[in-house]
């Protein structure tokens, strides 16, 4: 996995370093085409790990809700973190600030009902 994975991220660079000098306005589209190659060829991987989080969600009891609550909260801060670094390497540095604060918002407002659950966890073993 880790070779594909490096094989596709240095062929992208010298795509990008190649277009840069030729058509430097193509050069964001092929940093954001290699990073989408490179989520695609990751996600067999990640729905073992989806799974295998299940199993252990479903073993420990935990209700789903909460479950799905945290891969929302995953996702939102690996999209955010990729898009952030897009708009950095498109000169936008301020946008990617911007964005990597909004994504943190975001996040924070999906944990509500991540810290209620744990809340009504801990107040059923108070009263046990």
């Amino acid at each position: 996995m880790i070779f594909r994975l490096v094989g596709i991220a240095i062929i992208g660079v010298i795509c990008v370093a190649l277009l840069r000098t030729a058509k430097p306005e193509f050069a964001v589209f092929a940093t954001i085409a290699t990073g989408i190659v490179m989520v695609i060829t990751m996600l067999g991987a990640l729905q073992d790990v989806v799974l295998a989080f299940d199993g252990i969600v479903k073993k420990s009891g935990v209700d789903d809700g909460v479950f799905t609550a945290v891969l929302k909260i995953i996702g939102i801060g690996y999209l955010t973190e990729y898009s952030a670094s897009v708009a950095t390497d498109a000169g936008c540095a301020s946008i990617a600030q911007k964005l990597q604060f909004g994504g943190k918002i975001v996040i924070f407002l999906m944990s509500i009902s991540i810290v209620t659950a744990l809340i009504d966890v801990v107040s059923a073993l108070v009263n046990i």
